[in-house]
Protein backbone atom coordinates (compact mmCIF):
# COMPACT_ATOMS: atom_id res chain seq x y z
CA UNK A 1 0.00 0.00 0.00
CA UNK A 2 1.50 3.31 -1.11
CA UNK A 3 1.37 6.62 0.70
CA UNK A 4 -1.04 8.02 -1.90
CA UNK A 5 -3.40 5.04 -1.52
CA UNK A 6 -3.49 5.49 2.26
CA UNK A 7 -4.11 9.21 1.87
CA UNK A 8 -6.97 8.55 -0.58
CA UNK A 9 -8.61 6.06 1.83
CA UNK A 10 -8.27 8.55 4.64
CA UNK A 11 -10.01 11.28 2.62
CA UNK A 12 -12.83 8.94 1.59
CA UNK A 13 -13.43 7.80 5.13
CA UNK A 14 -14.04 11.39 6.23
CA UNK A 15 -17.52 11.11 4.66
CA UNK A 16 -18.64 8.15 6.78
CA UNK A 17 -21.68 9.59 8.68
CA UNK A 18 -21.22 7.59 11.89
CA UNK A 19 -18.40 9.34 13.79
CA UNK A 20 -17.41 6.31 15.87
CA UNK A 21 -17.31 3.99 12.85
CA UNK A 22 -15.36 6.62 10.91
CA UNK A 23 -12.70 6.82 13.65
CA UNK A 24 -12.51 3.02 13.87
CA UNK A 25 -12.08 2.71 10.13
CA UNK A 26 -9.31 5.32 10.04
CA UNK A 27 -7.48 3.59 12.89
CA UNK A 28 -7.80 0.26 11.01
CA UNK A 29 -6.17 1.85 7.96
CA UNK A 30 -3.30 3.14 10.11
CA UNK A 31 -2.78 -0.30 11.60
CA UNK A 32 -2.86 -1.99 8.21
CA UNK A 33 -0.29 0.49 6.92
CA UNK A 34 2.03 0.33 9.93
CA UNK A 35 4.20 -2.49 8.48
CA UNK A 36 4.52 -1.05 4.97
CA UNK A 37 5.33 2.64 5.47
CA UNK A 38 7.81 4.63 7.53
CA UNK A 39 7.09 5.91 11.03
CA UNK A 40 7.68 9.43 9.75
CA UNK A 41 4.95 9.10 7.13
CA UNK A 42 2.58 7.37 9.57
CA UNK A 43 3.03 10.19 12.09
CA UNK A 44 2.27 12.72 9.38
CA UNK A 45 -0.91 10.89 8.36
CA UNK A 46 -2.15 10.63 11.95
CA UNK A 47 -1.47 14.30 12.65
CA UNK A 48 -3.52 15.26 9.61
CA UNK A 49 -6.43 13.01 10.62
CA UNK A 50 -9.60 14.00 12.46
CA UNK A 51 -9.00 15.84 15.73
CA UNK A 52 -9.94 14.17 18.99
CA UNK A 53 -12.75 15.79 20.90
CA UNK A 54 -12.13 17.42 24.31
CA UNK A 55 -15.19 16.33 26.25
CA UNK A 56 -15.18 18.47 29.41
CA UNK A 57 -12.52 16.94 31.67
CA UNK A 58 -11.10 14.74 28.91
CA UNK A 59 -7.86 15.79 27.24
CA UNK A 60 -5.03 14.42 25.10
CA UNK A 61 -1.33 14.40 25.91
CA UNK A 62 1.00 15.56 23.15
CA UNK A 63 4.42 13.90 22.66
CA UNK A 64 7.27 15.68 20.90
CA UNK A 65 9.22 14.09 18.03
CA UNK A 66 12.25 13.90 20.32
CA UNK A 67 10.28 11.99 22.97
CA UNK A 68 8.94 9.52 20.42
CA UNK A 69 12.32 8.92 18.79
CA UNK A 70 13.79 7.93 22.18
CA UNK A 71 11.14 5.24 22.74
CA UNK A 72 11.43 1.53 21.93
CA UNK A 73 10.16 0.62 18.46
CA UNK A 74 7.00 -1.13 19.71
CA UNK A 75 6.09 1.88 21.86
CA UNK A 76 6.59 4.27 18.94
CA UNK A 77 4.07 2.41 16.82
CA UNK A 78 1.63 2.06 19.71
CA UNK A 79 1.63 5.78 20.40
CA UNK A 80 1.28 6.73 16.75
CA UNK A 81 -1.35 4.19 15.75
CA UNK A 82 -3.53 4.25 18.89
CA UNK A 83 -3.93 7.93 19.56
CA UNK A 84 -6.51 7.33 22.24
CA UNK A 85 -3.96 5.59 24.48
CA UNK A 86 -2.73 9.03 25.57
CA UNK A 87 -6.12 10.43 26.51
CA UNK A 88 -6.37 11.55 30.10
CA UNK A 89 -9.16 12.49 32.48
CA UNK A 90 -8.90 15.37 34.95
CA UNK A 91 -10.96 14.46 38.00
CA UNK A 92 -10.94 15.80 41.58
CA UNK A 93 -7.71 17.67 41.10
CA UNK A 94 -5.73 14.82 39.48
CA UNK A 95 -4.84 13.69 35.96
CA UNK A 96 -5.73 10.02 35.33
CA UNK A 97 -4.39 7.95 32.42
CA UNK A 98 -5.67 4.41 31.96
CA UNK A 99 -4.93 1.85 29.24
CA UNK A 100 -6.13 -1.77 29.33
CA UNK A 101 -5.52 -3.34 25.93
CA UNK A 102 -2.80 -4.79 23.69
CA UNK A 103 -1.51 -6.76 26.70
CA UNK A 104 -1.08 -3.65 28.83
CA UNK A 105 -2.76 -2.83 32.13
CA UNK A 106 -1.78 0.74 32.98
CA UNK A 107 -3.43 3.09 35.48
CA UNK A 108 -1.50 6.15 36.63
CA UNK A 109 -2.50 9.45 38.23
CA UNK A 110 -0.91 12.69 39.43
CA UNK A 111 -1.81 16.29 40.20
CA UNK A 112 0.80 17.26 37.62
CA UNK A 113 0.14 16.40 33.98
CA UNK A 114 3.82 16.01 33.13
CA UNK A 115 4.30 13.63 36.05
CA UNK A 116 1.30 11.57 34.95
CA UNK A 117 2.70 11.52 31.42
CA UNK A 118 6.10 10.28 32.66
CA UNK A 119 4.47 7.56 34.78
CA UNK A 120 2.49 6.44 31.76
CA UNK A 121 5.55 6.28 29.50
CA UNK A 122 7.55 4.37 32.13
CA UNK A 123 4.78 1.78 32.37
CA UNK A 124 4.44 1.62 28.60
CA UNK A 125 8.17 1.16 28.07
CA UNK A 126 8.24 -1.61 30.69
CA UNK A 127 6.32 -3.74 28.20
CA UNK A 128 3.02 -5.62 28.18
CA UNK A 129 1.85 -7.05 31.48
CA UNK A 130 -0.12 -9.86 29.91
CA UNK A 131 -3.42 -8.45 31.04
CA UNK A 132 -4.71 -6.98 34.24
CA UNK A 133 -2.96 -7.66 37.51
CA UNK A 134 -4.35 -10.54 39.54
CA UNK A 135 -4.32 -8.36 42.63
CA UNK A 136 -7.48 -6.42 43.53
CA UNK A 137 -8.11 -2.75 43.06
CA UNK A 138 -8.10 -0.50 46.11
CA UNK A 139 -11.90 -0.48 45.99
CA UNK A 140 -12.06 -4.28 45.89
CA UNK A 141 -9.57 -4.67 48.74
CA UNK A 142 -11.40 -1.95 50.69
CA UNK A 143 -14.40 -4.29 50.86
CA UNK A 144 -12.16 -6.90 52.51
CA UNK A 145 -10.79 -4.35 54.98
CA UNK A 146 -14.29 -3.19 55.96
CA UNK A 147 -15.28 -6.81 56.64
CA UNK A 148 -12.39 -7.05 59.10
CA UNK A 149 -13.42 -3.81 60.81
CA UNK A 150 -17.18 -4.41 61.03
CA UNK A 151 -17.10 -6.87 63.97
CA UNK A 152 -14.74 -4.73 66.08
CA UNK A 153 -16.03 -1.16 65.67
CA UNK A 154 -19.35 0.48 66.37
CA UNK A 155 -21.81 0.90 63.54
CA UNK A 156 -21.38 4.70 63.49
CA UNK A 157 -17.60 4.23 63.09
CA UNK A 158 -18.03 1.58 60.40
CA UNK A 159 -20.45 3.82 58.50
CA UNK A 160 -18.02 6.74 58.64
CA UNK A 161 -15.22 4.56 57.17
CA UNK A 162 -17.47 3.29 54.38
CA UNK A 163 -18.87 6.72 53.51
CA UNK A 164 -15.44 8.39 53.37
CA UNK A 165 -14.06 5.66 51.13
CA UNK A 166 -17.02 5.93 48.74
CA UNK A 167 -17.19 9.72 48.66
CA UNK A 168 -13.52 10.76 48.82
CA UNK A 169 -11.00 7.96 48.29
CA UNK A 170 -12.52 5.66 45.67
CA UNK A 171 -13.34 8.35 43.04
CA UNK A 172 -9.59 9.10 42.82
CA UNK A 173 -7.74 5.89 43.75
CA UNK A 174 -10.43 3.20 43.84
CA UNK A 175 -9.93 1.75 40.34
CA UNK A 176 -6.13 1.51 40.65
CA UNK A 177 -4.62 -1.89 41.40
CA UNK A 178 -3.47 -1.97 44.99
CA UNK A 179 0.06 -3.00 43.97
CA UNK A 180 0.30 -0.15 41.44
CA UNK A 181 -0.52 2.67 43.86
CA UNK A 182 2.64 4.57 44.73
CA UNK A 183 3.61 6.87 47.55
CA UNK A 184 3.38 9.84 45.19
CA UNK A 185 -0.17 8.81 44.15
CA UNK A 186 -1.30 8.94 47.77
CA UNK A 187 0.68 12.08 48.57
CA UNK A 188 -0.80 13.87 45.55
CA UNK A 189 -4.32 12.78 46.56
CA UNK A 190 -3.87 14.06 50.12
CA UNK A 191 -2.25 17.30 48.94
CA UNK A 192 -5.34 18.09 46.87
CA UNK A 193 -7.51 17.74 49.99
CA UNK A 194 -5.18 19.98 51.99
CA UNK A 195 -5.07 22.60 49.24
CA UNK A 196 -8.89 22.61 49.26
CA UNK A 197 -8.84 23.37 52.99
CA UNK A 198 -10.04 19.86 53.93
CA UNK A 199 -7.25 19.18 56.41
CA UNK A 200 -9.34 17.09 58.76
CA UNK A 201 -10.58 14.92 55.87
CA UNK A 202 -6.99 14.50 54.66
CA UNK A 203 -5.92 13.36 58.14
CA UNK A 204 -8.75 10.83 58.35
CA UNK A 205 -8.03 9.50 54.85
CA UNK A 206 -4.34 9.10 55.70
CA UNK A 207 -5.17 7.12 58.83
CA UNK A 208 -7.65 4.93 56.98
CA UNK A 209 -5.34 4.27 54.01
CA UNK A 210 -2.56 3.43 56.45
CA UNK A 211 -4.76 0.77 58.04
CA UNK A 212 -5.84 -0.61 54.64
CA UNK A 213 -2.26 -0.91 53.37
CA UNK A 214 -1.08 -2.45 56.65
CA UNK A 215 -3.49 -5.30 55.92
CA UNK A 216 -2.58 -5.40 52.21
CA UNK A 217 1.15 -5.62 52.97
CA UNK A 218 0.53 -8.55 55.30
CA UNK A 219 -2.01 -10.38 53.13
CA UNK A 220 -0.73 -9.62 49.61
CA UNK A 221 2.99 -9.08 50.19
CA UNK A 222 3.04 -5.71 48.40
CA UNK A 223 5.31 -2.76 49.18
CA UNK A 224 3.77 -0.26 51.59
CA UNK A 225 3.17 3.02 49.67
CA UNK A 226 2.32 4.88 52.90
CA UNK A 227 5.98 5.08 53.93
CA UNK A 228 7.00 8.75 54.32
CA UNK A 229 3.59 10.09 53.30
CA UNK A 230 3.30 13.35 55.24
CA UNK A 231 0.71 16.00 55.99
CA UNK A 232 1.19 19.56 57.26
CA UNK A 233 0.44 20.22 60.92
CA UNK A 234 -3.21 20.92 61.49
CA UNK A 235 -4.78 22.39 64.62
CA UNK A 236 -8.12 20.71 65.32
CA UNK A 237 -10.87 23.18 66.13
CA UNK A 238 -12.21 22.25 69.54
CA UNK A 239 -14.95 24.86 69.94
CA UNK A 240 -15.89 27.10 72.85
CA UNK A 241 -18.56 27.36 75.52
CA UNK A 242 -21.49 29.65 74.76
CA UNK A 243 -21.54 32.88 76.76
CA UNK A 244 -24.33 33.38 79.27
CA UNK A 245 -26.01 35.82 76.89
CA UNK A 246 -25.90 33.18 74.13
CA UNK A 247 -27.09 30.54 76.57
CA UNK A 248 -30.13 32.71 77.36
CA UNK A 249 -30.98 32.87 73.65
CA UNK A 250 -30.91 29.03 73.50
CA UNK A 251 -33.05 28.73 76.64
CA UNK A 252 -35.55 31.29 75.31
CA UNK A 253 -35.78 29.29 72.07
CA UNK A 254 -36.60 26.13 74.07
CA UNK A 255 -39.30 27.99 76.00
CA UNK A 256 -40.76 29.48 72.81
CA UNK A 257 -41.05 26.01 71.20
CA UNK A 258 -42.33 23.84 74.05
CA UNK A 259 -42.35 20.09 73.62
CA UNK A 260 -40.89 20.13 70.08
CA UNK A 261 -38.15 17.58 69.47
CA UNK A 262 -35.45 20.02 68.40
CA UNK A 263 -35.98 22.40 71.34
CA UNK A 264 -36.29 19.56 73.86
CA UNK A 265 -33.13 17.84 72.62
CA UNK A 266 -31.10 21.06 72.71
CA UNK A 267 -32.31 21.81 76.24
CA UNK A 268 -31.29 18.37 77.51
CA UNK A 269 -27.82 18.58 75.95
CA UNK A 270 -27.29 22.08 77.35
CA UNK A 271 -27.98 21.09 80.95
CA UNK A 272 -26.62 17.54 81.05
CA UNK A 273 -23.44 17.78 78.95
CA UNK A 274 -24.30 14.58 77.08
CA UNK A 275 -22.61 13.90 73.78
CA UNK A 276 -24.85 14.04 70.72
CA UNK A 277 -24.69 10.27 70.18
CA UNK A 278 -25.67 9.55 73.80
CA UNK A 279 -29.04 11.29 73.67
CA UNK A 280 -30.88 8.32 72.14
CA UNK A 281 -29.92 6.09 75.08
CA UNK A 282 -31.36 8.53 77.65
CA UNK A 283 -33.63 7.40 80.49
CA UNK A 284 -34.61 9.32 83.60
CA UNK A 285 -36.34 9.44 86.95
CA UNK A 286 -37.21 12.31 89.27
CA UNK A 287 -33.58 12.82 90.41
CA UNK A 288 -31.26 11.63 87.66
CA UNK A 289 -30.92 11.48 83.88
CA UNK A 290 -29.09 8.36 82.66
CA UNK A 291 -27.28 7.59 79.40
CA UNK A 292 -24.88 5.02 77.92
CA UNK A 293 -21.39 6.40 77.35
CA UNK A 294 -20.64 6.86 73.65
CA UNK A 295 -16.97 6.11 74.31
CA UNK A 296 -17.61 2.45 75.21
CA UNK A 297 -15.73 0.23 72.75
CA UNK A 298 -17.59 -2.47 70.87
CA UNK A 299 -17.43 -5.77 72.72
CA UNK A 300 -17.03 -4.11 76.11
CA UNK A 301 -19.77 -3.77 78.71
CA UNK A 302 -21.84 -0.59 78.40
CA UNK A 303 -20.91 2.15 80.84
CA UNK A 304 -23.95 3.94 82.21
CA UNK A 305 -23.63 7.46 83.51
CA UNK A 306 -26.09 9.17 85.80
CA UNK A 307 -26.38 12.94 85.73
CA UNK A 308 -28.16 14.66 88.65
CA UNK A 309 -30.96 17.00 87.58
CA UNK A 310 -29.64 20.50 88.31
CA UNK A 311 -31.65 23.59 89.34
CA UNK A 312 -31.12 24.99 85.82
CA UNK A 313 -32.53 21.79 84.33
CA UNK A 314 -35.52 21.83 86.66
CA UNK A 315 -36.35 25.38 85.53
CA UNK A 316 -36.44 24.21 81.91
CA UNK A 317 -38.30 20.90 82.42
CA UNK A 318 -41.83 22.42 82.14
CA UNK A 319 -40.99 23.55 78.58
CA UNK A 320 -39.39 20.38 77.20
CA UNK A 321 -40.37 16.76 76.60
CA UNK A 322 -37.72 14.23 77.64
CA UNK A 323 -39.29 11.44 75.53
CA UNK A 324 -39.20 13.66 72.45
CA UNK A 325 -35.64 14.67 73.22
CA UNK A 326 -34.46 11.05 73.28
CA UNK A 327 -36.00 10.41 69.84
CA UNK A 328 -34.61 13.50 68.11
CA UNK A 329 -32.41 12.87 65.08
CA UNK A 330 -28.97 14.45 64.97
CA UNK A 331 -29.76 16.54 61.89
CA UNK A 332 -32.66 18.25 63.66
CA UNK A 333 -30.44 19.22 66.59
CA UNK A 334 -27.75 20.53 64.27
CA UNK A 335 -30.34 22.57 62.37
CA UNK A 336 -31.54 24.23 65.59
CA UNK A 337 -28.04 25.34 66.58
CA UNK A 338 -27.23 26.54 63.05
CA UNK A 339 -30.47 28.53 63.01
CA UNK A 340 -29.49 30.31 66.22
CA UNK A 341 -25.71 30.48 65.67
CA UNK A 342 -24.62 29.56 62.11
CA UNK A 343 -20.92 29.21 62.98
CA UNK A 344 -21.38 27.04 66.10
CA UNK A 345 -21.97 23.32 66.53
CA UNK A 346 -23.93 21.05 68.87
CA UNK A 347 -20.92 19.70 70.76
CA UNK A 348 -20.30 23.18 72.15
CA UNK A 349 -23.36 22.66 74.37
CA UNK A 350 -21.24 20.07 76.21
CA UNK A 351 -18.41 22.62 76.60
CA UNK A 352 -20.97 25.04 78.02
CA UNK A 353 -22.28 22.59 80.63
CA UNK A 354 -18.80 21.66 81.86
CA UNK A 355 -17.67 25.30 81.91
CA UNK A 356 -20.71 26.39 83.95
CA UNK A 357 -20.24 23.45 86.34
CA UNK A 358 -16.69 24.58 87.06
CA UNK A 359 -17.79 28.20 87.38
CA UNK A 360 -20.35 27.09 89.96
CA UNK A 361 -17.65 25.38 92.02
CA UNK A 362 -18.80 21.77 91.55
CA UNK A 363 -16.22 19.16 92.59
CA UNK A 364 -13.99 18.47 89.57
CA UNK A 365 -14.12 14.71 90.16
CA UNK A 366 -17.91 14.84 90.11
CA UNK A 367 -17.91 16.77 86.82
CA UNK A 368 -15.60 14.20 85.25
CA UNK A 369 -17.66 11.29 86.57
CA UNK A 370 -21.04 12.51 85.33
CA UNK A 371 -19.68 13.57 81.92
CA UNK A 372 -17.52 10.49 81.34
CA UNK A 373 -14.16 12.21 80.94
CA UNK A 374 -11.15 9.92 80.92
CA UNK A 375 -8.69 12.58 82.04
CA UNK A 376 -8.44 16.25 82.92
CA UNK A 377 -5.22 18.21 83.30
CA UNK A 378 -6.80 20.30 86.06
CA UNK A 379 -7.63 17.21 88.13
CA UNK A 380 -4.88 15.93 90.43
CA UNK A 381 -6.44 12.54 91.09
CA UNK A 382 -5.21 9.70 88.90
CA UNK A 383 -7.36 7.57 86.61
CA UNK A 384 -6.93 4.64 89.03
CA UNK A 385 -8.18 6.80 91.93
CA UNK A 386 -11.33 7.63 89.98
CA UNK A 387 -11.89 3.95 89.31
CA UNK A 388 -11.99 3.29 93.03
CA UNK A 389 -14.09 6.36 93.88
CA UNK A 390 -17.81 5.72 94.26
CA UNK A 391 -19.67 8.91 95.16
CA UNK A 392 -23.00 8.29 96.93
CA UNK A 393 -26.10 9.70 95.23
CA UNK A 394 -26.59 12.17 98.05
CA UNK A 395 -23.18 13.69 97.42
CA UNK A 396 -23.77 13.95 93.67
CA UNK A 397 -27.17 15.59 94.17
CA UNK A 398 -25.75 18.02 96.73
CA UNK A 399 -22.93 19.06 94.39
CA UNK A 400 -25.31 19.54 91.46
CA UNK A 401 -27.43 21.94 93.55
CA UNK A 402 -24.60 24.43 93.04
CA UNK A 403 -25.47 24.48 89.32
CA UNK A 404 -27.75 27.49 89.63
CA UNK A 405 -27.38 31.02 88.27
CA UNK A 406 -29.28 33.86 86.66
CA UNK A 407 -29.39 34.40 82.89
Amino acid sequence: MTDKEIKLLQECLQYVPDEDKRDQAIQAVYKAASDTISLKMLRKLVSSGPAQKDNGNIGKIQFSNKEIEQMPENVKRLLIINERVVNYRFYRGMYHIRYHRDGYSIEVASVNLETAKKKFLDALCAGPTGGKSKLPTLKEFGVTWLKYKEPVVKKITYDSYRDMLNATVYPVLGDMRIDEITRSDIQDFLNVLVNDGRNRTAEKCKQMLGAIFDLAVEDLGIKDPMTKVVLPHYEVKTGNAFTREQEKVIVDYCKAHPKTKGASGIGVLLYTGMRLGELRSMTYDDKFIYCISEKTRKGYADVQRKIPISPMMRKLLPYIDLENAANTCKETLRDVIKRLYPTRHVHELRYTFITRAKECGINTEVIMKIDGHESDQDCKASRVDRGYTDFPDEFLLKEMEKYDYEL
